[in-house]
């Protein structure tokens, strides 16, 4: 992918850098110019980035620039210029809107300086880009290659140790299981990459790819006395095989993500010497872009899926951060460059309909209603449904994980499978209240509710049987492992309407009497919070001589909407004339309602 004609310049003296800026300012083919120094390193760096990038490019300039210490010269601040709109003196001039641009060699960009800045254009969603190197040859050769067009070509690429999910299209995907068969060294320093992420664990020096590791040691500079170091600082070797070590300067990519711990932290903070600073290594590199961690990070799936699609807000760091604050509410990477590579992006899987927050809503409800079954004595360990329970109740446990609720393909076939066993199970839940009147679980709302207490009243959108409205409580359990119920009461026939909360609404049109030897039809209505399969049916008072047909009505809803059954209530000729009760109930996701119609048997008083 080399380009014909050279994109950049390298200046050893500070004259002759000072030069090439100004020529660089005044003509638009011109190469953009490093101040390598003597920093053979550097011309290392400029070398593999000839092989990236295919022409200068336009920039677009952060709307407000803030230049950090005094460590850098004129011509390097003279090239940084064109990268903001407008400059501050200081991190307390700038304004509290627009996106951020810093620049400073990395001993001046101390936590005490910008941790401040760092949260607070976190919490107000502004981009914060940084432009910083181990000294002033680095900060030029960085601000160098933001002017520098990559090559659409290139691949997109992820190495991750810790992900052993499937490969995502478009992508060239190097997996756990990958780390263990493939030479993770030969594929990711043999390629090209316009984007590039590894993920692993690690810190600061190194990030771990199984026997393989992305190596952070630099040839510049030596450690500072009494700065601290890994193994090899003090002559003892690598702590990984030395033959199979990625170093993060040597890779050719315009795009270079290091997820893992403490890959980039701030001046005063890092453990290690910034000789060892793997942030620091890839700047030296080619990359124009390099995103990497303030201090632990447990970035997972749904980060490098984030990390897929950040092109479009012009800030990868920004799109991980949003991503992972559902578990660090904090910023926890930085980008040192201006902005991803344009160009277009693999499709990241998705658009299954169901949304993350959905998906651990789902599994939320579905875990605390197994609770409830499993572990609050309702049901006893010899209960028959107990084998199909406890491993529906483990496969919520393990799918709850944020990679699986927060990464779409997972997510869409986790989800199928438990909701399929839900399904299953409702059903065999509804088989047992129509055949055992006595079933544990149909009684749900006395043994919940003695272990409850009434906190607030609610809006029921029913009527009882006899027409009257329904008053609703809320029953808030004591304890995590009885879930929470709702109760409706009428002021004529008492409590007749109880539901797992959450469960469908259930509402009933029943006759209040029938005479022996008749039908009399009973419609019921459930309105379930979800789409899905609610099983429907009728338990009669055990005393009452009555056939119900069908026994069971399995009806398909939409979230929200109605869904409609008619059940036949056969009064044997002989049943004797006497208040009973008929009990509709309604299962669906494991929630169960139950209407209680008070239902009497009288002759004809007309024969």
């Amino acid at each position: 992918m080399s380009s014909a004609k050279a994109v950049f310049l390298p200046c050893k003296s500070l004259d002759e850098y000072r030069t090439a800026v100004a020529r660089f300012a005044a003509s638009a083919t011109s190469p953009v110019p490093v101040w390598t120094g003597a920093r053979d390193d550097l011309l290392d760096g400029v070398a593999l980035a000839e092989d990236v990038y295919v022409a200068r490019r336009a920039v677009r300039p952060c709307d407000t620039g803030v230049i950090l210490g005094d460590a850098l010269p004129g011509p390097v601040l003279r090239a940084a210029r064109p990268l903001a709109r407008r400059w501050v003196t200081g991190v307390a001039d700038l304004p509290e809107s627009g996106s951020v641009l810093v620049v400073g060699a990395y001993p001046q960009l101390t936590a005490e300086t910008l941790r401040p800045l760092v949260d607070a254009t976190h919490r107000s969603s502004r981009n914060l880009f940084l432009l910083t190197g181990r000294d002033a040859h680095s900060v030029s050769w960085i601000i160098a290659k933001q002017h520098a067009a990559p090559d659409s070509r290139g691949p997109v690429g992820m190495f991750s140790a810790l992900d052993s999910a499937s490969a995502v299209p478009g992508v060239e995907w190097f997996g756990a299981d990958d780390m263990r068969h493939r030479d993770i060294q030969g594929l990711a320093l043999n390629r090209v990459w316009r984007r590039l992420l590894f993920h692993g664990n690690g810190t600061e020096d190194q990030l771990h790819l199984g026997q393989f590791t992305v190596c952070g040691l630099s040839p510049a500079g030596d450690r500072a006395p009494g700065q601290q170091g890994p193994k090899c600082a003090f002559g003892l070797g690598c702590v990984k095989p030395e033959d199979k070590l990625v170093p993060a300067r040597a890779v050719r990519a315009a795009e270079l993500v290091l997820a893992n711990c403490f890959s980039g932290p701030l001046a005063g903070h890092g453990a290690y010497d910034p000789k060892y600073l793997s942030l620091l290594a890839a700047v030296d590199g080619a990359a124009q872009t390099v995103v990497a961690t303030l201090f632990a990070c447990d970035a997972q799936r749904p980060e490098i899926l984030a990390w897929l699609g950040a092109t479009d807000k012009g800030n990868a760091a920004r799109a991980l951060n949003d991503r992972l604050a559902d578990i660090n509410p904090y910023p926890a990477f930085v980008q040192v460059g201006l902005q991803a590579p344009a160009a277009p992006e693999p499709v990241v899987p998705g658009g299954d309909g169901v949304e993350a927050q959905d998906a651990q809503s789902y599994l939320r409800e579905v875990g605390g209603r197994l609770s409830g079954l499993l572990d609050s004595g309702l049901t006893a360990q010899d209960y028959p449904l107990r084998p199909r329970l406890r491993p529906l109740a483990e496969t919520v446990l393990r799918d709850a994980v944020r990679t699986v609720t927060g990464s779409a393909p997972e997510r869409r076939a986790a989800l199928t499978a438990v909701a399929k066993e839900v399904t299953s199970v409702d059903l065999a839940l509804a088989q047992r209240f129509a055949k055992h009147r006595d079933d544990p679980v149909f009684d749900f709302s006395t043994y919940f509710g003695e272990r409850s207490v009434a906190e607030e009243r609610t809006v029921l959108d029913a009527v009882c049987a006899c027409g009257s409205p329904l008053d609703g409580y809320v029953h808030r359990g004591v304890v995590p492992q009885v879930p929470d119920t709702v109760r409706g009461v009428c002021a004529r026939c008492g409590d007749v309407y109880n539901a797992v909360v959450g469960a469908p609404l259930l509402r009933v049109d029943a006759p209040l009497s029938g005479a022996p030897g008749t039908r009399v039809t009973v419609r019921a209505e459930a309105v379930g919070r979800r789409a899905g399969t609610v099983n429907l049916g009728i338990v009669p008072s055990p005393t009452i001589r009555v056939r119900v047909r069908p026994t069971l009505r399995r009806v398909e809803v939409a979230a929200g909407q109605p869904a409609r059954a008619e059940f036949t209530v056969e009064i044997a000729a002989d049943a004797v004339p006497q208040l009973y009760c008929l009990l509709p109930f309604a299962v669906h996701d494991l929630g169960v309602a139950v209407s209680r119609v008070y239902f009497a048997v009288a002759p004809d008083e007309r024969e």
